[in-house]
């Protein structure tokens, strides 16, 4: 099954909450209201995904989509986008407002349905009505329906009072013949009306979904609904969004994190770069180590760097912070690493001027403050005493933006060139600075993203961008594609400088 959202609103109702967005990109708890709903399809088994885009749709830009364009936004509504993409109207395919959230079992609930043309429809309307303060039954896409679902009036219009009727949520499936059946009314109204007022909408090309539904239930052709209590929400009217904000527990039930430091704990140690003796040597190689020194690695992880210093001066003092618990108790207490639970911004406990050597290596990037961060490096670090930061950076200029793009859906990072790395260690006045490039070859694309603690649709979508990028990103990491895997070059800058003495 595919899914169609349609996504091409300005959002106008949303004041300055949209913040010149398109209406789909507006967030909750750092996720889009799109990067919400592509989850909950995700997680029902749908990845073939069309957007329907229009208002600022460049702003749209969800790798591993299909995507289409409304660029007569402003004077038409949810049917005319929907048929801009009517090449893939075929079923079986749903159909969704870009505006609302579900959970995946309301998602599964109308999958199921063995109509040709059923729509969600949630009966609790009332409770709906309450919770949206202003919000007028009128100004709902509202349905009627008999004993056995079927729809009798929809839209925003009311029926008589003791019909049973619901709220319509956004969501349709059509089975094959639903969509020949939806496209064949389409082209027969279109042909009548275009131009000309159609339903509620002074022209056909202003019309709701639900008006084409309104007069395909007049002509007698059969539309259902799938009753829906609870498990969605709109988010149209500032009301809406701060409702959203306030109801955490239903929103962080559809809310997938990108990474999961719990898993990826667990699964650290298989990364390949991870073990590399290339990265690992060269900072040994720059360290200068003696016995009796102090050393602090920043971002510890599973204790890799510090072994590797260990191994090469077994006879120092040894130290390791990181933010994530499960890291930390995945280093084993033989090593005798004085290890503590602390962000790079506040490493409270230890002392000024305390350490010979401070190691950074992949860290740095995961800063909240990268300022305070680094100001915190140097206040624990002795007159004299050496860092040594390591970082990955995009084989090129020309890569970087593709490099930030993928990132994305991964983690919240900083990217780094060699250039950055060093303005760091010049900015507090560390002296003697110098720089190494290291280049690991042969990189699994696969074993970096299967060991990465990412969701599934975050892995698939960063697969599909290095399967789709241009040449010039190909050439750039000289990607050779190896069965269903990408082999790599991937590149990392270590630079260390040296604190002034006096």
């Amino acid at each position: 099954m595919k899914a169609i959202i349609l996504a091409a609103g300005e959002g106008s109702r949303l004041g300055e909450i949209s913040n010149g967005r398109p209406k789909c990109l507006i967030d909750i708890e750092d996720n889009t209201l799109l990067e919400i709903q592509i989850n909950s399809l995700y997680a029902c088994g749908i990845d073939d995904i069309v957007i329907v885009r229009g208002y600022e749709k460049n702003k749209i830009n969800v790798p591993g989509v299909k995507y289409f364009d409304n660029d007569d936004y402003a004077r038409t509504n949810m049917l005319h986008s929907l048929f801009c993409a009517r090449q893939e109207l075929t079923g079986p395919v749903l159909i969704l407002y870009s505006d609302i959230i579900y959970e995946p079992q309301v998602v599964e609930r109308i999958m199921a349905s063995t109509h040709d043309i059923a729509a969600g429809v949630m009966v609790n309307w009332k409770e709906a009505i309450r919770q949206r303060s202003g919000a007028a039954l009128e100004e709902l896409e509202m349905v009627y329906f008999d004993s056995e679902n079927r729809i009798r009036q929809v839209g925003k219009t009311q029926a008589a009072p003791y019909e049973t009727q619901g709220q319509f949520i956004g969501i349709v499936k059509c089975s094959e013949r639903g969509a020949q059946i939806l496209r064949k009314n389409y082209d027969r109204i279109h042909n009548i009306y275009s131009g000309e007022p159609f339903g509620k909408a002074p022209v056909f090309e202003q019309a709701w979904l639900t008006d084409l539904f309104q007069e395909m239930t007049e002509l007698g052709v059969p539309l259902h609904c799938v009753i829906i209590e609870r498990g969605w929400m709109e988010i149209d009217t500032p009301a809406d969004y701060q409702r959203a904000l306030t109801d955490t527990q239903f929103v962080r039930r559809l809310i997938k994190v990108k990474t999961n430091w719990n898993h990826r704990a667990a699964v650290y140690n298989n990364l390949e770069w991870v073990n590399r003796d290339e990265l690992l040597q060269t900072m040994v190689e720059m360290s200068g180590i003696s016995k009796g020194q102090k050393v602090l690695d920043i971002g510890v992880g599973t204790g890799k760097v510090l072994l590797a210093l260990k191994n090469h001066c077994p006879r120092a003092e040894y130290y390791g912070v990181d933010f994530s618990r499960a890291m930390l108790d995945r280093i084993d207490s033989v090593n005798g690493f004085q290890l503590l639970l602390r962000e790079m911004e506040d490493l409270h406990g230890l002392a000024d001027n305390k350490f010979d050597l401070i190691t950074a290596r992949m860290a740095l990037h995961h800063a909240q403050n990268l300022d305070k961060a680094m100001s915190e490096i140097y206040r624990v670090l002795k007159p004299k005493g050496k860092i040594i930061l390591c970082e990955g950076n995009p084989p090129d200029v020309y890569s970087v933006p593709f490099y930030k793009d993928m990132f994305r859906f991964k983690e919240d990072r900083i990217t780094f060139l060699l250039d950055d790395l060093v303005n760091l260690l010049v900015k507090p006045g560390l002296q003697n600075i110098t720089a190494k490039t290291v280049m690991l070859r042969d990189m699994s694309l696969n074993n970096w993203l299967d060991n990465s603690g990412l969701p599934f649709r975050n892995v698939d979508i960063i697969k599909k961008m290095h399967r789709q990028c241009d040449a010039r990103i190909r050439n750039a990491y000289h990607m050779r594609f190896h069965r269903d895997d990408i082999l790599m070059d991937w590149k990392f800058s270590v630079v260390s400088a040296l604190k002034d003495g006096n």
